[in-house]
């Protein structure tokens, strides 16, 4: 039945849809909320062409086929901070033009408000919630007296403040358990559950913007020597010891990790060959004076591969690795570069 299933191409690239969805919180919270809206704003444009109302199902219109429009850019390109923006900005506009120049109910500022908290960083959300709701109902043409633009102006305050503080919170304990699961629990390096797709990503900036990048695995030499002769106590403050040196000599663009045992990797975005040599050759030196056990000194061996054209994230690793065991072969307590 699997395999049934995994000849099926509508399966697979249902697949797919559901792994890239799931891979990244921003694009399936856009997928969500274009499926709502194209589900409430898509009887409504239908309705008013049937009663001849053009001006407000064009309005509806535009916002939709900008919405779809927006998640097709990001789910091309990856990239959908901007896009989310952009529509929180013209949702705030559609919602001004119903009220303000239409002369409509605005009953659709409470479901934006909502969204735009959920869409986008609470900063921003709240710059264009408050400048959408000024505008309504300052310019709002059916408010019978102050009170009632004070009313709305009430409950809109309340909703939107209660939908700041929840996304406030979710993101918060959202981000904590991101960062839980992907670092390594006793070294805080990241893990190898990370370290494929920021490998991927590394290979797809390196395309776009035509720079280089390198990678470096790292292997601790006769590390179970350590353990086994100290115990594992010794051992485990050898590996933080590592990750601290390290993290100290990375730049932001840098990014460590964790292969597993006494192996890591280390990701050098914008780095050539002249950089790498450079940026390894002085990390190894400060591995050599500052790694140490109550036996001696600990030393590192590393091997380094520039990305090459065409090359998946698997190979490039796996020449980094194959550069590691030369340098393995040839003495340890060195970089070697692969080819």
């Amino acid at each position: 039945m699997g395999s049934q299933r995994a000849k099926n191409p509508q399966y697979t690239r249902f697949y797919r849809i559901r792994e890239r969805l799931s891979g990244d919180f921003h694009l399936l919270l856009m997928a969500v909320f274009l499926g709502l809206a194209t589900a409430s704003l898509l009887p409504f444009l239908l309705y008013r062409m049937v009663t001849g109302e053009y001006t407000v199902a064009a309005v509806n219109g535009v916002t939709l086929l900008l919405l779809i429009s927006a998640f097709a850019y990001s789910w091309v390109t990856g990239r959908t901070e901007g896009t989310r923006r952009m529509a929180v900005v013209y949702l705030g506009l559609a919602c001004f033009v119903l009220v303000n120049v239409v002369g409509h109910v605005p009953y659709w500022v409470y479901p934006i408000v909502v969204a735009n908290f959920m869409l986008v960083g609470w900063r921003f959300a709240l710059i264009v919630n408050i400048s959408m709701v000024v505008a309504v109902t300052l310019g709002a043409p059916f408010f019978q007296d102050a009170s009632e633009a004070i009313t709305f102006l009430g409950s809109v305050i309340m909703v939107g403040l209660f939908s700041m503080i929840f996304v406030v919170n979710t993101n918060f304990h959202r981000d904590r358990l991101s960062e839980m699961v992907s670092r390594d629990a006793l070294t805080g390096a990241l893990n190898r559950r990370v370290l494929r797709d920021d490998l991927t990503d590394a290979i797809a900036r390196s395309k776009r913007h035509r720079h280089p990048v390198a990678v470096a695995l790292l292997d601790l030499d006769n590390f179970k020597q350590v353990n086994d002769t100290q115990g594992h106590e010794v051992g485990d403050q050898v590996l933080i010891d590592l990750t601290r040196i390290v993290d100290s000599q990375s730049r932001k663009s840098d990014r460590f990790y964790r292969l597993g045992g006494e192996e890591f990797v280390l990701l050098l975005d914008y780095t050539d060959r002249e950089g790498a040599e450079t940026a390894l050759g002085k990390l190894s030196a400060l591995l050599r004076s500052g790694l140490r056990s109550p036996t001696g000194p600990v030393t590192v061996s590393i091997g380094v591969a520039i990305h090459e054209p065409q090359e998946t994230w698997s190979q490039w690793l796996a020449r980094a690795d194959q550069a590691m065991y030369h340098a393995k072969s040839e003495g340890k307590d060195r970089v070697v570069f692969a080819d």
